[in-house]
């Protein structure tokens, strides 16, 4: 039986990932799961029975009564950190970071050559435009890291393509003329930006770097907006900004443990002897008890990751109501907390500006007017935010706005870009 010579790409992201594949032919996105061709990009090393959950598996298994383990998530954020060199404990052995993403792509790609029944070696990965702000040491170790562990897993020849530009050529398929495009990809870690011009007539271009007039990124993503709302919202219901006794003193109650909680890279942080006992010092003389008995809770029960759920669910509901409330029933005393879309945009506000802001920068650097973009692609699942998407159409408000497919634009892009890399 003879092979085609296919090919694939491998959007590794912050919050999910997605697998598309060609043989020349239009590329299909591969069902990772049952119905599904997006995974969260989630590990649980379980306690109990030592084996390695990926995905939804890991979530479902993470959010077992009584389950013991280790849940991570937001791996692509270590990538180019010294933490990715330093590693962590799991289980009592330490253990390279490289080898837990490997984990994850290693799975992807197993779905990968399952869909075609043979090992695929030839890969586009997808990248941001900047891994790290203003790092760019780190920016380039960051694409080495990821490269690497692909070549591990099974990979012979690896690109890499900026995440916004594979959007765009995901969308370019369906146009019928030509365009100035702005790319605005806003994801769980990253926002990047594409001007880039495209259009029917251009796809088969082996070179599109002409076509491609500036690419700029920055280092927040709906990570971030999570992080903010926690911090404004909900972290003050655990103690956040309130004071202790400590001797004959009245001091703040330490702050750092709430950053890392309110995290999702961070949260395995504060599960240590050393913020338990700091904590533990800090209810004694607590004057709103009530509070960082809460936050003893969460430490205890390793819950951090099941609070920013609810943060996220939040965020996610009030892109359609106004306000909601929430019981927060994984705590013993079941609080109930109320939130309005006022204060989720008053939270995240300044990110919100900083994305604008290199946005524009976008812009200048193409050296274009905003009245010259004709198509806006949005992609990436924070682009669904109405106070994000109401800043893109206020900035281009003449500009038509395509957001189709936002989950899966960049996967499909990463697969046209390795047709015309590695298919002759």
């Amino acid at each position: 039986m003879s092979l085609h010579h296919y090919v694939a790409g491998i959007d590794f992201g912050t919050t999910n990932s997605a697998v598309s594949v060609s043989d020349g032919g239009a590329p299909r996105m591969v069902q990772i799961t049952q119905n599904n061709d997006t995974i969260p990009s989630a590990l649980f090393f379980d306690d109990t029975d030592g084996g390695i959950y990926i995905g939804n598996e890991a979530n479902n298994k993470y959010r077992e009564p009584f389950s013991s383990g280790r849940f991570m998530r937001s791996l692509k954020r270590v990538l180019g950190t010294p933490t990715m060199v330093s590693g962590t404990q799991i289980k009592g052995r330490h253990i390279r970071y490289a080898d837990i993403i490997g984990f994850f792509i290693r799975h992807l790609k197993e779905k990968l050559d399952t869909s075609v029944n043979q090992s695929v070696t030839d890969v586009v990965m997808g990248r941001p435009v900047h891994f790290r702000d203003n790092d760019s040491s780190g920016d380039i170790a960051a694409q080495n890291q990821l490269e690497q562990i692909a070549h591990n897993v099974g990979f012979k020849n690896v690109a890499f393509q900026y995440e916004p530009i594979a959007a765009a050529f995901a969308h370019e398929s369906q146009l019928r003329s030509e365009h100035l495009a702005l790319v605005i990809d806003i994801g769980g870690g990253t926002s990047d930006f594409t001007v880039i011009r495209l259009g029917a007539s251009l796809m088969n271009k082996t070179d599109r770097s002409n076509d491609i007039l500036s690419n700029t990124g920055i280092r927040i993503g709906g990570n971030d907006f999570d992080h903010a709302f926690a911090i404004n919202k909900f972290m003050p219901e655990y103690g956040l900004g309130s004071m202790y006794r400590s001797g004959d003193k009245i001091l703040p109650v330490p702050n750092s443990p709430y950053i890392d909680l309110a995290t999702w890279s961070s949260v395995n942080r504060v599960y240590t002897p050393a913020v338990w006992n700091l904590m533990r010092g800090v209810q004694i003389g607590a004057q709103e008890p009530d509070k960082i008995s809460r936050l003893m809770d969460i430490l205890q029960n390793n819950l951090g990751h099941t609070n920013l759920d609810y943060v996220e669910s939040a965020k996610i509901k009030l892109s359609v109501h106004d306000e909601i409330s929430q019981c927060f029933d994984f705590l013993s005393d079941c609080p109930i907390i109320t939130t309005g879309i006022s204060e989720f945009i008053e939270a995240i506000k300044n990110d919100v500006e900083k994305i604008k802001t290199s946005m524009n920068e976008c812009i200048n650097l193409a050296h274009v007017h905003p009245t010259d973009i004709s198509l806006i692609i949005l992609t990436g699942g924070s682009t669904q935010i109405p106070y994000v998407y109401d800043t893109v159409k206020n900035i281009f408000p003449h500009a038509v706005i395509s957001d189709s497919n936002k989950m899966a634009s960049v996967g499909l892009g990463l697969a046209y870009d390795a047709m015309r890399r590695f298919i002759k």
